[in-house]
């Protein structure tokens, strides 16, 4: 694999005019980043030119742009993606000192360590877990077999009224598989057997037989994606869903105080796991100031910036400051459920799964 190394100590006088990146394609993320934009020019006086580039095409769009110097400085990833970004050459590692990794969690410093090497600048830590209405039920109900019930209680398919609504998507029930021992690749120490394949185990296939219990009983509708469970949800009509932090604003300015969050069910005598992503900033191979893309990502991710992207998108940083520090109970199934997360493989053959995965949220 080629390598390009990041100089070091480079001069004022190798300074750039400015840095490109690309941010994913979202208005949020185009008000936070201009916000530290700013910021950074104003202290560096190097200005920023920015793209929106949707995540899942940033990979693809790399690849054959950052050869004919068309490509970014900086771009924005998950975790999922790292194996084939390392894999194709297209990003190279950021250098940390011990005291600048301190000031992250080790999760988010694991899920961009890839051969000894970190290549990525956090931003984010997300998980699912579930909002529930508090004008239909008092509290979410603590084990899957309770949520079944609920959902019986609850449920008018002729009305669109529901107890209970998860997307059917592989991100989401994962959690059912995870939770009687099924999983996407063998792990141990860290390092993920991409020819141990554990979605078709027992395991798996009991978990997907406890959500199945839920469509032969009506309590699905068999036509379910995540704009109709959204809807449904900010509508009044369903007591509990499972999403992510994505969806606080939204579900929040639809229902004020009704909207409360807890970790995930549980699910064979434990919270059920789910799957927790970081998201970061990697350094282009293809860039020319590839030490100056570096110092953005860090700015970008220090602490003041991470609290104002936190202010912001309601998303948590991976910093220990910013996570202790959350009091508002919104979070409260946010900040419960990530310690039952499995974090996302990081190897080359979780790419396609990634791909699944972006489509589902």
């Amino acid at each position: 694999m080629k390598v390009k190394i990041i100089r070091k100590n480079q001069g004022e006088s190798d300074k750039p005019e400015k840095l490109v990146v690309w941010i994913n394609d979202e208005d949020i993320a185009e008000d936070v980043s201009k916000q530290m934009f700013e910021k950074y020019t104003e202290e560096t006086g190097i200005e920023i030119e920015y793209k929106r580039v949707a995540i899942p095409d940033q990979v693809q769009e790399l690849a054959l742009a950052g050869p004919t110097g068309d490509g970014p400085d900086l771009f924005f990833q998950p975790q999922d993606s790292l194996g084939d970004i390392v894999a194709q050459g297209l990003a190279v590692p950021i250098e940390y000192t011990d005291e600048e990794k301190g000031q992250f969690t080790d999760v988010a410093m694991d899920a961009f360590t890839y051969d000894g090497d970190i290549y990525g600048a956090p931003v984010a830590i997300e998980t699912y877990f579930t909002f529930y209405n508090k004008s239909l039920i008092d509290e979410a109900p603590e084990t899957i077999e309770d949520v079944f019930n609920m959902s019986k209680e609850l449920t008018d398919a002729s009305k669109d009224q529901y107890g209970f609504l998860i997307s059917p998507e592989f991100y989401y029930l994962y959690s059912f598989m995870n939770a009687y021992g099924g999983y996407v690749f063998g792990e141990e120490n860290g390092v993920y057997d991409p020819t141990d394949i554990g979605l078709d185990n027992e395991g798996s296939i009991e978990g997907l037989n406890k959500y199945k219990e839920f469509i032969d009983a009506g309590l699905l509708p068999k036509t379910l994606t995540v704009d109709i469970l959204d809807g449904l949800f900010k509508e009044g009509k369903v007591g509990m869903v499972v999403s992510g932090p994505w969806n606080m604003p939204i579900y929040k300015e639809a229902l004020g105080e009704d909207v409360a969050t807890a970790p995930l069910p549980k699910m064979n005598g434990e919270v059920a796991p789910s799957f927790v992503g970081v998201k970061s900033w990697l350094v282009s191979y293809f860039s020319d100031n590839q030490e100056w893309a570096a110092d953005l990502a860090k700015f970008m991710t220090n602490d003041e910036n991470s609290q104002v992207y936190f202010d912001v998108t309601g998303e948590l940083p991976p910093r220990p400051e910013i996570l202790d520090a959350v009091n508002d109970p919104m979070y409260a199934g946010y900040t419960e459920q990530v310690p039952h997360g499995t974090l996302m493989p990081n190897i080359p053959e979780m790419s396609q799964y990634g791909i699944w995965i972006r489509q589902s949220n």
